[in-house]
């Protein structure tokens, strides 16, 4: 009998033994398996809807391009010189001996046998521009006329500005704007002469070009100061033809950072609308300051 009981109690141990060792495999299974296989818990999680947009950071869009508009000419035309330079009367000038010329940027309206230099202005004290390629060194002084030649009658001519300047930093674009005592009037024709003198071996040669500016007379001029950026006042002017104030808003813009990116993209446009390629990659100087 007591031998009965004894194996018995050995059937009972071997059972719960095999029972136990059962649990610890399976249990050895499941971690081996979470370990090897974790995409099953990935794969368990909900899965994003293919509509939802991976990036949901707003692109940014490109600003429309600058477009220069040219304005009717004049009646009465606007024949000028948009560029000058060279030597002259035969003699020899080493400073003047390049390839490139003193060139005015305005734009060109060609005609056979005349060239129409010409834009307009809402500015009462407007700017002028100009390419000068000669070393400062090489240039004595530089003189700005302004003519008030509405009038048929060229004895009725009145000059209103004649101002001196000093050249530095060149080659370069430069700019030259009117004291605020000298002030255009609306839908007047202003006949303006830009002149350098070059030292040439110790004699003094002239080099210069000339144009016109009329001062425009706009309704809407006003809209124009409620503009958000300059960016949109020099599509503005650009637009409705007004050059001077074009182009001076928008080299004004080359230091300012908010419109950096844009700036190289938008001059090098405004200049090729206006016929002037070949200065889209001129640097732009700091200088002038005409005389009071």
């Amino acid at each position: 009998m007591a031998k009965k009981k004894f194996f018995c109690w050995q059937i009972k141990l071997t059972l719960l033994s095999t029972l136990a060792l059962i649990a610890l495999t399976t249990s050895k299974g499941a971690a081996h398996l979470s370990l090897d296989n974790p995409k099953t818990v990935v794969d368990a999680r909900p899965a994003v809807p293919s509509s939802v947009p991976q990036n949901s950071q707003p692109q940014p869009s490109t600003p429309p391009p600058i477009q220069f508009k040219r304005p009717p000419l004049s009646p009465r035309g606007a024949p000028g010189n948009r560029k000058g330079g060279g030597t002259r009367d035969g003699h020899s000038c080493s400073a003047l001996e390049i390839n490139e010329r003193l060139l005015a940027l305005v734009p060109v309206e060609s005609e056979p046998e005349i060239s129409n230099i010409w834009g307009l202005t809402v500015a009462t004290s407007p700017v002028f521009w100009f390419y000068v390629p000669y070393l400062p060194k090489d240039i004595k002084a530089g003189e700005l006329e302004l003519w008030d030649e509405t009038d048929r009658n060229p004895r009725n001519y009145q000059q209103i500005y004649q101002g001196t300047f000093t050249v530095t930093e060149t080659p370069g674009i430069i700019s030259l704007k009117l004291p605020a005592t000298v002030k255009v009037e609306s839908d007047k024709n202003y006949h303006w002469y830009l002149s350098l003198d070059i030292n040439c071996n110790n004699q003094i040669q002239s080099v210069d070009v000339n144009g016109w500016i009329q001062r425009a007379k706009l309704n809407n001029i006003s809209s124009v100061g409620q503009q958000s950026s300059q960016r949109e006042r020099v599509m503005w002017y650009a637009e409705n033809g007004i050059w001077y104030d074009a182009i001076t808003e928008l080299a004004q813009m080359q230091h300012s950072l908010q419109q950096a990116d844009n700036f190289i993209t938008d001059w090098q446009k405004l200049l090729r609308d206006a016929g002037l390629e070949e200065l889209t990659n001129k640097p732009i100087s700091n200088c002038c300051t005409l005389a009071p």
